[in-house]
């Protein structure tokens, strides 16, 4: 599916393209904490650069007469600098990220225009864990997380379907091998609930994946995604339907989710907003693993003078965890 020298290709166009001024890279400067309350690991990164970067905006650019006009899709004819491998699967091209904060950060976008509003597909699942194994290297201790968000309230930028995947720090833990070290493979159900950690405060659904990849193929992998996704809806489920139980109306959130994927793991995190409000931070899927980019001083200090700040930023923009609480049939 992949060429056996992928990362060789990855690294030399990112390489060029940097130097060809194709690729923007953001200079940045990173610290690794500890929340010893819920005991996740972070790598914080302060980018003061991305100021000036526009947030995502819904609504339609106008040109110079005050008419509307169509955002541009930068997926649907990617520049040719920044193409990594123009056919991937037959439906994927791909194509490395034009403002990385990390080297080799890579998009897997759709040939055909999808919406990212869409779940994943065992197909895009299956090549995305294949795409995993090709750039993991054990023996460089390597690993690459992918993830997909997915929804208006997940930290989504562009409308047209992508995964993005992208090396995991040296040496970093993500809370989510803890979780699942060890642990075999299976498939949540009304009796058997997805894995959490009693100790961090927001809701997050994780499965270890099978230990031989020969085991892992489309359904096992459809299967599992789609366990954690109907655990994920049933806590919108709960948000709506407790609304009325108080004096105080709720206001429907459209569900929006964060997908994160290893070859160890798969984890799902339902989202109810994308920024928190003290301090500002924004968050994409990679906040959820542990990678949290902050781009005011304010906020970096905040973070490093008490790391379980990032914890409770992170339940800000989900929802509280289930860990415990025995899910009803009518939940899957």
């Amino acid at each position: 599916m992949f060429p056996n020298n992928l990362r060789e290709i990855v690294e030399s166009t990112y390489e060029k393209a940097v130097q060809n001024g194709h690729v923007k890279y953001t200079e940045s400067s990173s610290k690794k904490l500890k929340d010893v309350h819920s005991g996740i690991s972070y790598q914080v990164t302060y980018a003061p650069s991305l100021q000036s970067k526009p947030e995502r905006s819904d609504a339609d650019a106008v040109d110079e007469t005050g008419s509307s006009v169509a955002k541009k899709d930068p997926f649907q004819e990617p520049e040719p600098e920044l193409t990594v491998l123009e056919d991937c699967a037959s439906d994927y091209r791909l194509v490395l990220n034009k403002f990385p904060v990390t080297p080799n950060h890579l998009i897997l976008v759709t040939k055909e225009y999808m919406l990212q509003t869409s779940p994943l597909s065992p197909k895009d699942l299956l090549t995305t864990y294949k795409l995993l194994q090709q750039l993991n290297d054990e023996d460089e201790m390597l690993r690459h997380l992918a993830f997909y968000n997915c929804g208006p309230n997940s930290g989504s930028s562009q409308d047209h379907k992508h995964l993005q995947i992208l090396p995991l720090p040296n040496r970093f833990v993500p809370y989510q091998d803890r979780l699942c070290n060890g642990k075999d493979h299976f498939i949540p159900n009304a009796k058997t609930e997805p894995l959490q950690d009693p100790k961090i405060p927001f809701a997050h659904y994780a499965v270890p994946l099978p230990e031989d990849s020969k085991d892992v193929d489309e359904d096992l992998l459809a299967m599992t995604f789609v366990s954690l996704l109907q655990r994920a809806l049933s806590v919108f489920q709960d948000w709506s339907g407790n609304s009325s139980e108080g004096s105080d109306a709720r206001e429907p959130i459209t569900p929006a989710y964060n997908v994160l994927m290893t070859t160890e793991w798969l984890c799902l995190v339902p989202r109810s907003k994308t920024c928190a409000k003290t301090p500002s931070i924004g968050f994409n899927a990679t906040g959820y693993a542990g990678l949290v980019l902050v781009k005011w001083e304010e906020s970096w200090n905040a973070l490093n003078n008490d790391p379980s700040v990032v914890t409770d930023l992170l339940l800000e923009c989900s929802f509280p965890s289930t860990a415990g609480t025995k899910p009803s049939e009518y939940h899957y």
